[in-house]
């Protein structure tokens, strides 16, 4: 129910996946840009490396392997990654004082990123929130403002968060990938179940990201409370549906892996332009529409459409509404 209600909702709203592309793609000029100033400049010598040139060489002949079935080339991939990852390694420590440099600037761009990201999902929140509550077309400008002393506050609080989640689950993947490399005899198998089940690790670890932290930006955005009183909303939320809301995010994050990965390569590249902004969209009214339905509340699923709680469906949706 939460993920069909949330996929007619986007649906409904169409329109915003494109403000949404084109607020992702100033994120990304931004961030290119800081990154082409602080980073780039003291990590060209690196891409232009032997080091760096051998890496990308063995990855692109382990992609061949895996879709032609070169067991022999399989069987020699672990020892052969680690000695050029080994050899990448010696030349950064040769440089440490640069690359120290380089590392912080990394992690700035990336959390300027990921802040000015998480702010446009929290004003395209207000703006699905307008649309559910009483079906009001607000403009984003107007959201924008209205949204961003409380979306600034909370991107301060989550971005930091969800950052040291992320790595920590992009370094696990990475060693149990490894070890699985190793553990398992038969090349083409082992290289098979890996990558599966390191994928199938990291959709898990993202569903549980967005499981927990699911009803804190619809609490602020919708009742307008505070960071504290939207964590005591966003955890009871949790704690009484883990199950649905789980399942819900596991099976769009596999679906949204799919289209974007499928579709990207039949398109070369091209319908990334519709699956990105759907995609977080989709995760947007998923959010919204859990929140709504696990407060009770009654909302607009499109103009003629309208969800009542299910103890309350002979109510009349205009009963005690506030406009």
């Amino acid at each position: 129910m939460l993920f069909k209600n949330a996929f007619h909702l986007l649906v409904d709203n169409f329109s915003l996946n494109y403000k949404y592309l084109l607020y992702k793609i100033i994120v990304c000029v931004i961030a290119v840009g800081l990154a082409a100033a602080l980073i780039v400049p003291n990590v060209a010598f690196l891409f232009n490396s032997a080091e760096f040139k051998s890496l990308i060489d063995l990855i692109k002949d382990f992609l061949r392997a895996l879709v032609s079935g070169d067991v022999e080339f399989l069987n020699g991939f672990p020892s052969a990654i680690k000695e050029c990852v080994q050899a990448l390694g010696d030349l950064i420590v040769s440089r440490t004082g640069r690359f120290v440099f380089v590392f912080v600037a990394a992690i700035v761009v990336i959390l300027v990123y990921r802040f000015l990201s998480g702010m446009g999902n929290f004003v395209f929140g207000g703006l699905i929130d307008d649309k559910m509550s009483s079906y009001a077309k607000t403009s984003f400008s107007s959201s924008y403002i209205k949204n961003l002393g409380r979306a600034a506050l909370w991107q301060i609080i989550y971005v930091p968060v969800t950052f040291v989640y992320d790595v920590a689950v992009l370094a696990i993947c990475y060693v149990f990938f490894l070890v699985l490399l190793n553990v398992i005899s038969f090349a083409l198998l082992a290289t098979s179940a890996a990558l599966m089940l390191s994928i199938a690790l990291f959709l898990a670890a993202q569903a549980v990201k967005l499981t927990v932290f699911n009803s804190m930006v619809p609490a602020m955005v919708s009742e307008k409370q505070k960071v504290s009183a939207a964590f005591r909303t966003g955890f009871s939320h949790c704690k009484k549906h883990f199950g649905s809301l789980f399942s819900t995010y596991l099976v769009t994050s596999l679906i949204i892996l799919c289209l974007s990965v499928g579709g990207s390569i039949c398109s070369f590249g091209a319908s990334l332009l519709l699956t990105i902004p759907m995609s977080f969209m989709m995760l947007i009214c998923i959010q919204f529409v859990a929140f709504y339905t696990f407060s009770g509340k009654k909302y607009f699923l499109a103009e003629d459409k309208i969800v009542l709680p299910k103890n309350n469906e002979s109510e009349d949706f205009y009963d005690k509404f506030d406009l």
